[in-house]
């Protein structure tokens, strides 16, 4: 039978999301790519490689994408609900992009939205083999810096290509890598793609020099991406088990988990965390290790608030999170004038957009879903 005729079933979910058990591995990585997020974002003088060559990002969407593959492998049937979650994601995650000043750009939900509908599609045409072709975004991103497809920032076209913030190409194949590499159960594969590739960077930087450009995607860069992705999840599969069996009461790294795990919450929370702290230090070492643990502090409270709307019913919660949306808007644009209040004031959408994504996720489990036992 094929995809298209599988019969739908609108019974809801034998479980909800959040009660599948998580991967500690995969929450392990995307919680030091939270902690890499921090380090990017607080400037210290001198050392400006924390910015662009710590591959948080790419840390961020592969794990993102490793999350995406464990969804779909439940076989559920969740494809539309994962769809209308992606969308959210971009349209919802305007919030964001308002406070960081990033609107009409890719920013980090609109590349996550983005990339989960390609999959999404992808899965749906190729479901045997689509993970498979994780080098082929970066690939039309190389031919693009050859025939000069598109060479200024900015406009939608940035959100399809490069030059832009995270365009869908070259990004898409981070997350296209993750959910390859979580796909596959061999040690041998994953350790393959990361030495492989950790050769190919090398070879690389001797013969072309190492420009290491993470927006404008260089070669090298997107190499050592890869090979850091594979190599550290095939790493932690291998570390977790000895870990349990050494400790087998004792939950390692506990808070990186944590992180990891409302990765979302947490990326909000350090924008707020870092622009306070920066009244006081503009720029160092105190300022990252303060935005560390300032957001790490707040993190509880934000989860709460998360936990607090889906206890809730998500009409409601919508309602009151777009009126509190607004009231910010028309306070920011009607009243405040000085640079701080109307900056701190519009994190009130970011906060917002906690509470209504909890909320928009209660509904999105209502739509109908491909039946498991037709899918099997």
């Amino acid at each position: 039978m094929s995809a298209a005729a599988l019969p739908l079933d609108t019974s809801p979910p034998a479980a909800p999301a959040r009660a599948f058990e998580r991967d500690h591995a995969v929450d392990l990585i995307k919680g030091l790519a939270c902690l890499l997020m921090v380090a990017a974002h607080a400037p210290i003088p001198g050392v400006t490689w924390l910015a662009t060559d710590t591959l948080g990002a790419v840390l961020f969407f592969s794990s993102t994408g490793m999350n995406l593959w464990r969804l779909l492998a439940r076989g559920r049937g969740d494809e539309l609900r994962i769809a209308a979650n992606a969308s959210f994601l971009i349209f919802g995650g305007l919030a964001a992009n308002y406070v960081q000043g990033t609107l009409g750009q890719a920013d980090v939900f609109q590349s996550a939205g983005m990339a989960m509908l390609a999959m999404l599609i992808l899965e749906r045409l190729w479901p045997r083999r689509w993970t498979w072709l994780f080098p082929l975004p970066f690939l039309i991103h190389v031919l693009n810096q050859h025939f000069y497809w598109k060479v200024y920032d900015g406009g939608v076209s940035s959100w399809f290509l490069a030059p832009g913030l995270f365009p869908l190409l070259p990004w898409l194949s981070f997350y296209m890598l993750g959910a390859h590499l979580n796909r596959t159960a061999s040690h041998r594969l994953r350790a393959a793609i990361g030495w492989g590739a950790l050769a190919a960077a090398g070879l690389w930087g001797t013969g072309f020099g190492w420009s290491f450009h993470k927006f404008w995607m260089s070669p090298e860069y997107w190499l050592l991406g890869t090979a850091a992705t594979a190599l550290l999840l095939d790493g932690l599969r291998a570390a977790l088990p000895w870990w349990r069996r050494r400790h087998p009461n004792r939950a390692p790294l506990a808070e990186l988990r944590f992180w990891g795990a409302n990765s979302l919450v947490f990326y909000i929370l350090q924008s707020l965390v870092l622009r306070v702290l920066q009244i006081w230090l503009p720029n160092g070492w105190l300022l990252l290790a303060g935005g560390v643990a300032g957001t790490a502090l707040l993190l509880r409270p934000g989860v709460g608030l998360q936990e607090w709307a889906r206890e809730r019913r998500p009409r409601p919660v919508l309602a009151g999170a777009a009126l509190a949306a607004a009231g910010v808007l028309a306070l920011e644009w009607s009243w405040l004038s000085g640079y701080y209040a109307r900056s701190f004031v519009s994190f009130g959408l970011t906060i917002a957009f906690i509470a209504a994504y909890a909320a928009f996720k209660q509904l999105s489990a209502r739509l109908p879903r491909r039946a498991l036992a037709a899918a099997q």
